[in-house]
């Protein structure tokens, strides 16, 4: 049986703001705060194991994101009178995104601008390793600052920790097909958020799910029908590129959609670029904040020109060195390499550009000045340093089949400059067998948290990788584009590299 609102002390019931399944959300007064708060607690006294256990998850997981600007803020927990546990939230008096579409469906531009701040939120749960589960317009809040902010993580799982033969609780009309075929293999992943994701930023634009279309069976079967056998919606109004963004997402093969929702992101910046709007940031927050430690920068031995499939990883072979001067232009092979942290939940924001400071030598007044001297010296050793490693790179490491195809084009950008944007990625492509392509790039100004998006040039497949090196599967040629995108999803390259076949 429903019960009404719990009371709750220092607490003063203001209103209902909306109901789902097992719960309710209630508005009140916080005496401690001197602000409006919302409340979630359970319809009944009466629970189960199983719906306790969901609601203490959704707190758990909402405050593991509270730092993150677009996911409504977890304030505390708490056990009312009658036994019921709540939830104490931000109060969002902007209403979900339902309402808000059914009124009126959404303009180009704040699809955009929404689309981009939750995406970043939804990339932060992946990243530490959660699913949602339940991406859909209700379940994004406006904030007093109209900001977009995701809520209702009460289905939330852990990736490492999901049971392929749970159930899964589903809001159809985003629901992703793998999710309602129980014969499908991959039934719950990064993949079925994305379409759930594609589904929400579609309503958002004509005010209703895309597999509802309006005047036809829209039956809780027709609708499953149609998502489970590959149907795409069309009439959107909109630019082409979102259109394909979009029903690319919404592919009923999971491979073929964005990688991450990272990707995503970068693909409705780029949009938001073309249309000349201002291009919102994307927002992730850190794994983990511990104590700032001593950076201590290294150089890595450039790999050589055309770089074999049995290449090894290089490690740092010295310490950092001053940058040389402006006047010394470095070849593209020769290009410094920051060291990369490789880990499964690698958080890609830009790190604080640390400060190198020279050590401190004292001078007398009339000592006479001998830098000229010293600095010549320097260039000489750096040069003779740079030959030596560029003849060893070049040894033949065996093995890994014969190249098919050179690099692509020459970077277009000087490495080593901190804000300078990367240089378009160089691609060598070798045929490892019958079935395998390996790609491997290059370029200039890398940072260490750059990530890279690619395609096949027939627009098939694509992916983000962490590492500048993908294998493809492909029996004919296969040919392939690759982009940098930086941590904070600027200051990129503007376009794809020249294709790289093999």
């Amino acid at each position: 049986m429903s019960q009404g609102p719990p009371e709750i002390p220092h607490f003063e019931y203001r209103g209902d703001i909306g109901a789902g399944g097992f719960a309710m959300v209630h508005r009140y007064y916080d005496r401690n705060l001197k602000d409006d708060v919302a409340v979630k607690v359970p319809k009944s006294a009466v629970l189960s194991d199983a719906v306790r256990e969901r609601f203490i998850a959704e707190g758990e997981s909402m405050a593991k994101l509270r730092k993150h600007p677009n996911v409504v803020t977890v304030y505390g927990t708490g056990t009312a009178a009658d036994g019921r546990p709540y939830l104490v939230m931000e109060y969002c008096p902007g209403g979900d995104l339902a309402k808000v579409a059914g009124r009126a469906p959404l303009s180009l531009k704040e699809v955009l601008d929404i689309g981009v701040q939750v995406a970043g939120a939804i990339e932060t749960a992946h990243e530490r390793g959660m699913l949602h589960r339940d991406i859909k317009p209700a379940n994004v809040l406006m904030n007093e600052y109209q900001r977009p902010c995701l809520t209702d993580f009460g289905i939330a799982s852990r990736l490492a920790e999901r049971d392929a033969d749970a159930e899964v609780a589903l809001s159809l009309p985003w629901s992703a097909p793998e999710l309602l075929d129980r014969s499908a293999v991959e039934r719950d992943g990064i993949p079925s958020e994305v379409f759930s994701f594609a589904a929400t930023l579609w309503h958002l634009m004509v005010g209703h799910s895309p597999f509802m279309p309006p005047g036809a069976d829209n039956s809780s079967d027709a609708i499953e029908q149609r998502i489970v056998s590959g149907w795409l919606p069309n009439g959107l109004t909109g630019p082409a590129d979102l259109q394909r963004l979009l029903l690319r997402a919404l592919s009923k093969n999971p491979a073929a959609r964005p990688g991450s929702l990272h990707e995503f992101a970068a693909g409705l910046q780029r949009i938001q670029k073309a249309q000349r709007f201002r291009e919102t940031e994307l927002e992730l927050t850190p794994v983990s904040a511990p104590e700032p430690e001593p950076v201590r920068a290294a150089f890595v031995a450039p790999p050589p020109p055309i770089s074999p499939p049995t290449q090894r990883k290089l490690t740092p072979v010295a310490e950092y060195e001053p940058p040389l001067p402006r006047s010394v232009t470095q070849s593209p092979q020769t290009a410094v390499r920051p060291a990369r942290t490789v880990g499964p939940a690698q958080t890609t924001v830009r790190p604080a550009k640390p400060t190198v400071m020279p050590k401190s030598s004292t001078v007398e007044s009339g000592a006479p000045k001998r830098w000229p001297l010293y600095a010549a010296g320097a260039l000489a050793a750096v040069a003779i340093v740079g030959v030596g490693i560029f003849l060893l790179s070049g040894e033949d490491k065996g093995g890994g089949g014969p190249v098919v195809a050179t690099i692509a084009d020459v970077p277009d950008q000087n490495a080593g400059a901190g804000d300078a944007p990367p240089g378009r990625p160089a691609i060598t492509a070798t045929r490892l067998d019958g079935k395998t392509v390996r790609f491997t790039w290059n370029y200039s100004a890398q940072q260490a948290t750059d990530t890279f998006s690619w395609r096949t040039s027939d627009g098939v497949r694509s992916g983000v990788e962490k590492q500048p090196q993908v294998d493809v599967e492909g029996a004919n040629p296969v040919c392939l584009q690759v982009k940098v995108v930086r941590a904070d999803g600027g200051n990129a390259t503007a376009d794809w590299s020249q294709e790289s076949c093999g």
